[in-house]
């Protein structure tokens, strides 16, 4: 991707690691029902901070706070439909501050901020609750698609677990529950269905569902994900009119808690 800079605020364009393309994203404009949403920006950079609330002021209703003591406590008094969350925060980590969020019942997503690139705080976050990781530097660009395609899904937390119309995932137990069925799951099955119901209506590419739930280890077979895949849909989708796990040709998979898209089947 092309590396591209503000005139006043400089912000680097960078490949990010985990949601996929959108099927057929677009951002919304200053009109529509995205102009009704309230984000929280829970970032200490004022500089940061400002080049985000002018990227996103135009699209929807932008509340800021630098400290986590104020970010929990706006979190708590506005109604919310997402956080922007900086990990490196003076008064307590973000992660911390992630995890007293879920404790609290606010289970909007959370996306993190972070200059940290390593996959471990990546994939930590994400198991504590995060919705996305964007890692410093990034693309404002980048960033909007990511928070509309937030926003876009169907998919929230409750008590620890990922909670969808169609589905349950309990990341502590390692079950799927499916219209009061609960279902059993594998290490690599629960890792790839973890995967995508995060990323819930996006294409997620084969590579990073690889990285996922492989990290570093190479899988023995070179179909390992098609194997795991075929492996989930006998035990998520059988039986059901409604296939939540789909093919996105040429890309990778994505899992459906809507209504059928074009481009998948």
């Amino acid at each position: 991707m092309k590396n591209t800079c503000n005139k006043t605020n400089i912000i680097v364009l960078s490949a990010q690691w985990v949601a996929g393309i959108r099927y057929r994203l677009k951002i919304p404009g200053r009109l529509g029902h995205m102009a009704n949403k309230r984000l929280l920006i829970i970032e200490d950079d004022l500089n940061l901070t400002l080049a985000l609330y002018r990227a996103l002021s135009h699209t929807y209703k932008v509340a800021t706070a630098k400290t986590a003591a104020s970010g929990l406590k706006k979190a708590e008094l506005l109604e919310l439909d997402l956080i922007i969350l900086d990990l490196n925060l003076p008064d307590l980590n973000g992660a911390k501050v992630l995890v007293k969020l879920r404790e609290r019942g606010i289970n909007v997503p959370v996306l993190i901020l972070s200059g940290e690139s390593s996959l471990i705080s990546k994939v930590d976050q994400l198991n504590n609750g995060a919705s996305d990781y964007v890692t410093k530097p990034f693309s404002l660009a980048e960033l909007k698609a990511r928070i509309a395609a937030l926003l876009r899904q169907p998919v929230y937390y409750r008590h620890g677990k990922l909670v969808s119309k169609d589905l349950i995932l309990d990341p502590t137990t390692r079950r799927a529950i499916r219209d009061g069925r609960t279902i059993d799951l594998r290490r690599k099955e629960f890792a790839l269905l973890e995967c995508l119901f995060r990323n819930s209506g996006v294409a997620v590419e084969r590579r990073y569902l690889l990285e996922y739930a492989w990290g570093n280890a190479t899988p023995l077979r070179t179909n390992s994900i098609d194997v795991h895949i075929k492996s989930l849909r006998d035990k998520i989708d059988r039986g059901y009119d409604h296939k939540l796990i789909k093919t996105v040709h040429g890309l990778g998979y994505a899992l459906d808690t809507g209504r059928p898209k074009a481009g998948i089947d």
